[in-house]
């Protein structure tokens, strides 16, 4: 299913297609880095001159920034592979646990979801070497320095995502092998799904030791925050699935409300408002122009203009659509316009039979539909 990049995010860059951002809460762990190894990790280390401390504040923050490059490469081979194997990848975010590749759907195969899956870890991997080796040949101690971290980090984030817990790297790989065998991937999902609440009690667990017994309070902390959110990931993850397949399984026709009602886009508001919308209790109507479908006019569009305007303002004038205007087609499958709207953010799309509008497909028409199914 097409994810949007997380909320509260902010874009960066695209590359190959993809956009990349970073999402807020990563600021937090941007500065708890740079203050961890600013302060306590680097100017411990041994074989390090004494330096002064906003060298060691400047060394925190560049490694800080590389750390997250390498989870940005991470998940980038995680986006590039996917794109290999033809399933579209729409964004990379960066946010307080790591980052978190958005494709177009689950993989259409086994093999297909073992090599999107297995690929991150032998990325990070394959830094930690190159790390490693320019560390063996640089003499100057700081950038030593940066890059043994590098290759401490890589390989703990490569181990870390090895575990079999979903949705981690190690539980889709799981999930890959389990689907191979049983052919079933609601089946192998929920299995790995389980293994993965399990990883999450035992580092939940790891935690409490941490807080009573080793007496780490924010080693704990971040640990059970890890836990919490594996345990989340895990049990949404089959909820998610189950929720696609249903939508996968209808078309819009059997979903959508049927009005071929459309209106002008030279109407008045206030006609718009006392004949189709008090009238027939619409939240929405299409809009059309010579014929052609041009837009769409909600509720909320017709309330940003003040009551004693709505007379002198047009349909087209409030309309949403007029930047490019998103449809659905009849025979559509009800998952790929929910995406759409999700995508998008909207709460309706135009329902098209060749060129002429017959309907809208509204959030309300999916729970709905989400419940009659059960």
């Amino acid at each position: 299913m097409v994810k949007p990049m997380l909320k509260s995010s902010f874009r960066l860059f695209t590359i190959h297609g993809i956009e990349v951002g970073v999402h807020y809460s990563w600021l937090i762990i941007f500065a708890l880095v740079t203050w961890s190894l600013s302060v306590y990790i680097f100017p411990m280390t041994p074989d390090i001159p004494r330096l002064a401390s906003v060298e060691f504040w400047i060394l925190g923050a560049v490694t800080a920034v590389l750390l997250f490059a390498s989870v940005l490469i991470h998940e980038l081979a995680h986006s590039f592979v996917a794109q290999w194997r033809g399933i579209e990848a729409k964004s990379i975010t960066l946010f307080i646990f790591g980052g978190v590749s958005n494709l177009a759907g689950e993989a259409k195969d086994a093999s297909t979801e073992f090599l999107v899956a297995i690929v991150g870890p032998v990325m990070s991997f394959g830094l930690a070497a190159v790390m490693f080796a320019l560390a063996s040949v640089v003499d100057e101690p700081r950038t030593s320095l940066v890059l043994s971290y590098l290759f401490f980090i890589n390989v703990t984030l490569g181990i870390f995502n090895l575990v079999p817990g979903f949705p981690l790297d190690g539980g889709r790989v799981l999930r890959s092998i389990i689907w191979s065998v049983t052919g079933n991937l609601r089946r192998a999902t929920e299995w790995a799904a389980s293994v993965g609440k399990v990883v999450a009690f035992l580092m939940g667990a790891y935690a409490i030791y941490l807080v009573v017994v080793a007496g780490s309070i924010i080693g704990g902390v971040w640990t059970a925050a890890i836990a919490w959110f594996l345990y989340n990931a895990a049990r949404t993850s089959v909820e998610q699935l189950v929720f696609e397949q249903r939508l996968s399984r209808l078309n819009v026709r059997d979903v959508a409300t049927y009005d071929s009602t459309t209106v002008s886009a030279d109407m008045r508001v206030s006609e718009l408002v006392d004949r189709y919308i008090l009238a027939y209790a619409r939240r929405a109507v299409p809009v059309t122009h010579d014929g052609r479908l041009v837009g769409i006019v909600t509720v909320k569009d017709i309330a940003s203009i003040p009551a004693e305007r709505r007379a002198f303002t047009s349909v087209g004038e409030v309309m949403g659509g007029r930047d490019g205007l998103y449809t659905t087609r009849a025979d559509a499958t009800v998952l790929d316009a929910f995406e759409v709207m999700e995508e998008h953010d909207l709460e309706q799309l135009p329902v098209m039979d060749a060129d002429q509008p017959i309907g809208l497909l509204t959030r309300a028409d999916v729970v709905r539909l989400l419940r009659i199914k059960g």
